[in-house]
């Protein structure tokens, strides 16, 4: 009886036993994204309960070793964190071959958290009009806007939420049909609330005047609810990943939008993660108003050339024997 197997089965066992092994990665990346929301919105509590002294006690705390000026600005960089682990998870997951219905609904229950609660948690942090021991101060027309402002942040939840479950029900198998998205995706929402509170707790604290940070905190939840507002509309939005790798760009354009976005991080990292995710949040609108002025589509950044490149070509994984009764892929993660 022979006791073992010949090369060929042998690599087709070892290359299951690596999917396998490779098979849990994508979900760790999931829930590592909702832990990053959760330690947000933790920071979030924080902030609030120093009351105004918020750059005092972050500095004075051991615990934030990173040296950030505030709880705020560390739990924004923590949502950061997320979104590069919401990145990953789709990704993983189509190169171990593990794209399942379980890990679609657990990167959307971790996507509310992180691109739904944990932003309106930061909103509301910032935009607090008082302390409790100070509501009794508060005329009529601010206790009127203290109120107005939690319910703005809900209604960001509230969209966020239902972009995420409108999602999930519209979303396809075919790779092709995510060049384009249907409203403003919750990560980009969340990027766009993000880098806001960056640019506001990192630069403008020491130079902006005073009027003008209270004026920018106060616009902050009427700035969320117009993000939710976007995520519930049917606004196109490109997939920027997706638009780049697959949309047959001519190379030099990739290798120079990648290197002016790294040397704006590299250089002025608050300000362009601000402007950035500040963009794309409102390129949808922008590109609305001239395909109904023009009559014609604008979507630049996914347009096809015949003398472009398809990046993803590279990647793309090889046949292996015995494969052929696996389920096709699906893209059940990418995003949301």
């Amino acid at each position: 009886m022979p006791d073992r197997f010949s090369p060929s089965e042998l690599q087709q066992r070892n290359r299951e036993r690596v999917l396998k092994t490779v098979g849990v990665l994508p979900s760790l990346a999931t829930l590592g994204n909702l832990a990053c929301g959760v330690g947000a919105i933790y920071l979030c509590m924080l902030s609030m309960q120093a009351a105004g002294r918020d750059g005092e006690a972050a500095a004075q705390s051991a615990r934030l070793i990173f040296k950030l000026p505030s709880f705020l600005s560390a739990a924004a960089y923590l949502l950061v964190l997320g979104m590069i682990f919401d990145a990953l998870d789709g990704r993983l997951a189509r190169l171990a071959r593990k794209t399942t219905e379980f890990g679609a609904q657990l990167d959307s229950l971790a996507d509310i958290v992180s691109f739904g609660v944990a932003p309106a948690c930061l909103v509301l942090a910032l935009a607090q009009p008082a302390i409790f021991s100070e509501m009794a101060d508060l005329t009529r027309a601010e206790r009127a806007w203290w109120r107005a402002e939690w319910v703005m942040a809900a209604m960001y939840v509230c969209c966020a939420a239902l972009r995420l479950a409108r999602f999930n029900v519209e979303n396809e198998e075919d790779e092709s049909s995510h060049m384009v998205f249907g409203g403003l995706p919750s990560p980009g929402a969340a990027g766009a609330v993000m880098g806001a509170v960056i640019l506001h707790q990192e630069l403008l604290q020491d130079f902006a005047h005073p009027t003008v940070i209270e004026v920018l905190e106060r616009l902050m939840p009427p700035f969320a609810a117009g993000l939710g507002l976007l995520m519930v509309s049917r606004i196109q939005y490109p997939h920027m990943v997706n638009a780049l790798l697959r949309g047959r760009r001519p190379l030099w354009q990739i290798v120079a939008t990648f290197v002016m976005v790294l040397i704006g991080l590299v250089v002025a990292f608050e300000v362009t993660l601000a402007v950035v995710a500040a963009i794309y949040a409102l390129s949808g609108p922008y590109m609305a108003i001239v395909r109904r002025i023009t009559g014609k589509p604008v979507h630049p950044i996914a347009e096809s050339t015949d003398t472009g490149i398809d990046l993803t070509e590279t990647f793309e994984d090889d046949p292996v024997a015995g494969d052929d009764d696996d389920e096709p892929e699906t893209n059940m993660r990418i995003g949301s």
